[in-house]
């Protein structure tokens, strides 16, 4: 009896992370053709390093969580990567895509960037907020 509980129990475990793969394709197949070029076109609009650009591709989550003085530091960080040159070879996270089926969806990407300064790696993540991807997280690193 144990022994057929154990195989209907990886029977199960293996169809949940069989179906997992299958799901966060889809959503790797849709979010490419989708979020990428929104994801881009977010990154050089806040590459201004303005706190308006930045505000007006933030979700209201995110704002929630700065007050005025981290939202001005961070911006003084930022802008020392200067204006974004080019952003290329997004990697879709299936982890976040995954856990997005336990609550509200988020997009993550991972991406090399060229910035005025020199190369980077940035990690964005979207949510949709209304009928917008707008920015849950994202971070800025030098490569």
């Amino acid at each position: 009896m144990k022994r057929s509980n154990l195989r209907i129990t990886t029977l199960i475990m293996l169809a949940i992370c069989v179906g997992l793969y299958f799901y966060t394709t889809e959503q790797k197949n849709y979010y490419d053709r989708v979020a990428i070029p929104i994801a881009t076109n977010i990154l050089t609009e806040i590459s201004s390093w303005e706190k308006s650009a930045l505000l007006n591709n933030l979700s209201q989550e995110a704002q929630k969580t700065l007050n005025d003085s981290q939202l001005e530091t961070m911006l003084l960080h930022y802008r020392k990567f200067g204006q974004l040159d080019s952003v290329k070879n997004f990697q879709f996270s299936r982890v976040a895509s995954a856990l997005s089926i336990l609550g509200d969806s988020k997009i993550n990407y991972s991406a090399d960037a060229t910035f005025s300064s020199g190369a980077a790696a940035i990690n964005i993540t979207l949510v949709s907020e209304g009928n917008r991807l707008k920015i849950y997280n994202f971070t800025v690193t030098r490569s």
